[in-house]
């Protein structure tokens, strides 16, 4: 069972003020120190060593340690982002007053808040675009109509959830049914109304679809309620019109209080098209399997499913697919190690001795499988007819759930490794056990495969190495630096093959190479989300590339470095990787027109004489601010950096932001300025800016 945390403790650190209210050194210096925004200050107190930090407008990383908050304030524009910073549930914000709220249109990463809510109405808005990577509140709100998420608008941009663990909410656990929705790798227990709600609608398309794989819906004690509703807790519920896939979830289910169908598709949703598969039920309750509530007005696929526990069996729908088989053998993971945050499990409700979590004698859970990685592939449903793609694996290999025997096969190589190949017809799965690791692999040029990894969407040329990758090869990535979806093209004199470089850059579902019989390949792909992407390993030159909208920002980076995407040619036999800085002239250019900017310099270096003397650094790189505002600002460069005296302006009007110590270490550099000038030397290019506020930041090269 998991124990709250107290909701009297009082503020640890509280900012310093002057005599005249401004902020005093020490708080500066310790918001500075944690690359902090300065807006919003004081609504964040702790015991870590900047414990003082903004949770407004976003660029901000919080360090890692715990702090008191009064649960305003936490808002993150569009293209920024707040993160948390150290491992996974490192940062605390013990919710010590008010109401859990903000508005969130970027990212938010790595933020565990402790404590229930002492104001009716909690919830983040998520806005369509957004992106939540490891939130997790193990209390919840408890409070009239509270909700972990919500959703205030519609509109075709992905909102993407992972990682993420919410339990107690009144009014619904995850409340998102306006946009398209990706959720991954997250638990959802004991909310009532729903634990997940989904759909379309206010100018979201219908046929768009929402995701929901590898994530765990539980009820397992008495919900609470509000005044306005009883408790009736839905495990996901399809309350609008979509195209919902649930994928590889877990669904919890004890005979108590409250309880409702697992998954409720509504009749307000009828049109959808819903895809179940993959999925392990353990219901002890009355509730449906799956209800449908439409009257059949839905398409409705269940495919390889499978339940235990002594409650109902019911699925209402019509469907196509194996369904659901008895199976009292699966595991049921704890939230934690499907969120990598330990605080998930201090969801109350949640605990040995509970429902399948329960080690005795009798319980539904068994030992783990015989071997220890799943590995799942997916064929596309575009593919035009039936591929074969194969690996090869460093010690035995077992058919799981998915594969087939009598098509499937597994062969012993004399040599320790054993070759899987697969037989897929459009849109089928087969899964694989093993216990060591991937070593070779080959894939069909003209066909698509999702590869999957113990849950985890990755490549088969990710888990083979970079060390598989020939010289001749690039690694070519696709970045968005907005929300919205970007759509590109490009043709490759040569092959190319889905590839995965972060867990936020992977190729996979919805990207496609195509053979054109010509020697080329035509690589097509979307993306959207500020800092997501897709990666291809590809053999030979890229001969073009296109995309639409032609508004859209976004980086193109060749084994790492950005390149113009207009500046790929059919007639050039290599990709070149980088700008020769003759071509540039020493005009100065403004890369601030906006309060937040973050941009990418894409220029590499000709070293050269510069006016300081200095060979190494013969670039100039100058913030102005405003006077009486401050403006705070990151850049990072890939040579060295140092301050330039001469260009550089402390001024004595009153304000105190140009006489505070920037901070440059290993060619990044953490400032604030405001009336004055702030100037710096440095060579390499300029590989990341950020800035917050009104300053201009302006770059010449080869002064």
């Amino acid at each position: 069972m998991a124990e709250r945390h107290g909701e009297d403790e009082a503020a640890q650190d509280e900012p310093t003020t002057d005599a005249d209210g401004q902020l005093g050194r020490r708080s500066i210096m310790k918001a500075l120190g944690a690359t902090a925004a300065l807006t919003g200050l004081g609504a964040l107190s702790g015991n870590a060593a900047a414990a003082d930090v903004g949770l407004s407008g976003g660029g901000t990383s919080i360090p890692a340690g715990e702090y008191s908050w009064d649960g305003s304030g936490l808002s993150v524009d569009s293209g920024n982002a707040i993160v948390g910073e150290g491992s996974a549930g490192d940062v605390v914000l013990n919710l010590e007053s008010g109401t859990m709220d903000g508005n969130i249109e970027g990212r938010l990463e790595n933020v565990v808040v402790r404590g229930s809510n002492h104001d009716a109405k909690a919830g983040i808005n998520v806005s369509p675009g957004a992106t939540i990577d490891g939130f997790v509140w193990p209390e919840g709100g408890q409070r009239d109509e509270d909700r972990a998420m919500y959703t205030p608008d519609g509109g075709n941009d992905r909102l993407t959830v992972r990682n993420s663990a919410w339990g107690w909410m009144v009014n619904n656990g995850a409340y998102l049914d306006k946009p398209p929705v990706t959720m991954e790798n997250c638990a959802a227990v004991n909310n009532n109304i729903a634990n997940v709600r989904v759909g379309h609608r206010d100018g979201t398309d219908e046929d768009e679809r929402t995701v929901i794989r590898n994530s765990l819906i539980a009820v397992t004690q008495p919900v609470e309620n509000d005044d306005t509703n009883i408790p009736h807790s839905r495990g996901i519920r399809l309350r609008h019109p979509a195209d919902l896939l649930i994928e590889n979830c877990w669904f919890i289910y004890l005979d108590v209080d409250g309880t409702a169908d697992l998954i409720e598709l509504h009749d307000g949703a009828a049109g959808s098209t819903v895809e179940i598969r993959d999925c392990a039920f353990y219901n002890d309750s009355d509730g449906d399997l799956v209800r449908d509530k439409s009257n059949g007005e839905m398409d409705v696929t269940i495919e390889n499913c499978t339940v235990a526990g002594s409650g109902s069996r019911n699925v209402e729908p019509d469907f196509d697919g194996s369904g659901i088989t008895e199976d009292d053998s699966v595991s049921f993971p704890y939230p934690s190690a499907i969120t990598g945050y330990a605080a998930a499990d201090e969801i109350e409700g949640v605990g040995d001795g509970i429902g399948p979590w329960d080690g005795d004698a009798g319980s539904t859970v068994q030992e783990q499988d015989s071997m220890a990685h799943t590995l799942v592939l997916h064929a596309d449903p575009e593919n035009d007819g039936t591929i074969e793609p194969t690996f090869t694996v460093d010690g035995p290999v077992e058919f799981a759930g998915d594969a087939e025997s009598d098509e499937d096969t597994i062969t012993e190589n004399g040599d320790g490794t054993y070759t899987v190949t697969s037989v897929l017809a459009p849109d089928e799965l087969d899964s694989f056990r093993f216990d060591d690791s991937v070593v070779d692999y080959s894939l069909p040029a003209d066909a698509s495969v999702d590869v999957s990894l113990d849950g985890t969407t990755t490549t088969f040329a990710y888990l083979v190495g970079a060390e598989s990758t020939a010289d001749t090869e690039d690694v070519v990535e696709v970045i968005a630096r907005q929300s919205g979806e970007l759509d590109y093209e490009f043709v490759v004199d040569g092959t190319a093959e889905l590839h995965s470089t972060s867990g936020q850059v992977t190729a996979g579902h919805g990207d496609e190479i195509t053979d054109n019989g010509d020697g080329t390949v035509t690589v097509s792909g979307f993306t959207g989300n500020d800092g997501y992407g897709d990666a291809y390993i590809v053999d030979g030159s890229v001969q073009s590339f296109s995309w639409t909208p032609e508004e859209y920002a976004f980086d193109v980076l060749v084994n790492g470095n950005v390149v113009d995407p207009l500046s790929f040619d059919a007639d050039d036999s290599t990709t070149d990787t980088s700008t020769d800085d003759t071509t540039t002239d020493d005009t100065t250019t403004d890369t601030s027109t906006d309060d937040s900017t973050s941009t990418d310099s894409t220029t590499d270096d000709t070293t050269t004489d510069s006016t300081d003397g200095s060979t190494d650094r013969p670039h100039l790189l100058t913030i102005d601010g405003t006077p009486d505002d401050v403006t705070t600002y990151t850049f990072t460069v890939s040579g060295s950096v140092a301050r330039d005296e001469e260009n550089s302006e402390v001024t004595d009007d009153g304000t105190s932001w140009d006489q505070i110590e920037d901070i440059a270490s290993d060619g990044k550099v953490v400032g604030l300025v405001g009336s004055g000038v702030d100037a710096y030397r440095f060579g390499g290019s300029v590989t990341e800016i950020t800035v917050d506020g009104d300053a201009s930041v302006s770059i010449q090269r080869d002064v």
